[in-house]
């Protein structure tokens, strides 16, 4: 597994197995695991722009909001919410709704826990690529911030002990599938935040906010109640309160 080294061990695992069930030629199961590995993770961040996020780190808290920023426009997910005026300002209605959260859990966050660490929110994160896991917890580490990520397999995986005041699910749900909407369903927070592209990865709108608007609408867990749904940037953002 050392040519994904990068990527948490239990996805890998899983990506090939499921290939090889699919699949009988060798080659083609390990061309179809590199695809799923590469949309759940790749697509999103590279090994080498986490070399270069990591020769970031040190910039900030000296550099500001630039440095901060320079940071975040190395993941595509964080990079698609900057500048960071629209970043706060997408926190700031989500906050609205939800009270300022004590502690937030963060699945698949990229490095989405460096921008809440940098503006003062306790978090956990957990992703697939431990590239983007090693840079959250070396800014953290480095400027004493309340942050923490940890490696994991989000179809799979335990939830982290105790209750969470709010829970981030950006982008998730398109990526898993019927396995978002399980997902969802074993998340321990009083709120959870759960986000979908209105445009592709190369800025084509080819109608998915109304696709996600149904499918999420139709699907969502009954243990939660929509409270609030705004658009900020090119995501749709979904509010929701355990009942």
């Amino acid at each position: 597994m050392e040519k994904h080294s990068h990527l948490c061990d239990a996805l890998v695992e899983r990506a090939y197995a499921e290939a090889r069930a699919r699949y009988s030629r060798p080659r083609d199961a390990d061309r179809a695991a590199r695809r799923e590995l590469h949309r759940v993770a790749g697509a999103f961040f590279s090994r080498e722009e986490a070399r270069r996020a990591e020769k970031l780190l040190d910039a900030w808290p000296d550099g500001g909001d630039e440095a901060l920023s320079r940071i975040l426009s190395l993941h595509a997910s964080t990079r698609e919410r900057l500048p960071l005026p629209e970043t706060d300002a997408l926190y700031k209605q989500l906050f609205e709704i939800t009270g300022r959260p004590e502690r937030v859990l963060d699945l698949a966050c990229g490095l989405n826990p460096i921008y809440l660490a940098a503006r003062g929110t306790s978090v956990l994160g957990l992703d697939a690529h431990l590239g983007a896991v090693a840079l959250v917890n070396a800014f953290a580490t480095r400027n004493g911030l309340d942050a923490r990520a940890a490696g994991a397999d989000l179809r799979a995986c335990a939830m982290p002990d105790g209750r969470f005041d709010l829970a981030l699910i950006f982008k998730l749900v398109p990526l898993l599938g019927a396995d978002g909407y399980d997902l969802l369903g074993r998340v321990h927070a009083a709120w959870v935040a759960v986000s979908f592209p209105t445009r592709t990865l190369s800025g084509r709108a080819v109608g998915m906010e109304r696709h996600y608007s149904q499918d999420f609408e139709e699907n969502c867990p009954e243990k939660y109640a929509v409270v609030g749904r705004f658009v900020a940037g090119r995501e749709l953002i979904y509010v929701l309160k355990e009942r």
